[in-house]
């Protein structure tokens, strides 16, 4: 009978120890970023209405896919992204067609390539690189 007891105790404490890893465990920071965003501000700079810039992160894939519209055609990116507590990086920046997108669309994706942090807060995500330049996104729809 001494045996059960001790199973019995030790099916308990394995019990608590999985508990415990599971409550302790780090939340996934990616998740936190995951859907469709749409640009706001870059730079402090509100975007035109005609401007139409976006960003979709999918932290299961790790993938970071947008689109970018001056009022003609649309053209899309993409590329992989590391994130963890309020770090971003794109460690190869984003893939895309070789326009110019004039000085908004190359500043936009200057900042995205070198993208260092990020801060969420009601619905409003923004998005700092390493020289202060700052993208501001809301929840797209």
């Amino acid at each position: 009978m001494n045996i059960f007891k001790y199973i019995k105790k030790a099916i308990v404490f394995a019990l608590v120890v999985f508990s415990l890893s599971w409550a302790f465990q780090s939340p996934s920071y990616a998740a936190v970023l995951e859907g469709k965003w749409k640009l706001t501000s870059l730079n402090n700079s509100p975007v035109p209405e005609q401007v139409k810039i976006t960003a979709t992160f999918d932290p299961a894939e790790s993938r970071i896919t947008g689109g970018v519209n001056f009022g003609g055609s649309p053209v899309s990116y993409f590329g992989s992204y590391k994130s963890t507590e309020n770090k971003i990086e794109l460690p190869n920046g984003v893939a895309r067609p070789r326009v110019y997108f004039g000085t908004d669309g190359e500043e936009y994706f200057s900042t995205l390539d070198s993208a260092k942090s990020y801060d969420l807060s009601n619905q409003k995500l923004t998005i700092s690189d390493y020289s202060g330049r700052k993208l501001s996104f809301v929840k797209a729809e």
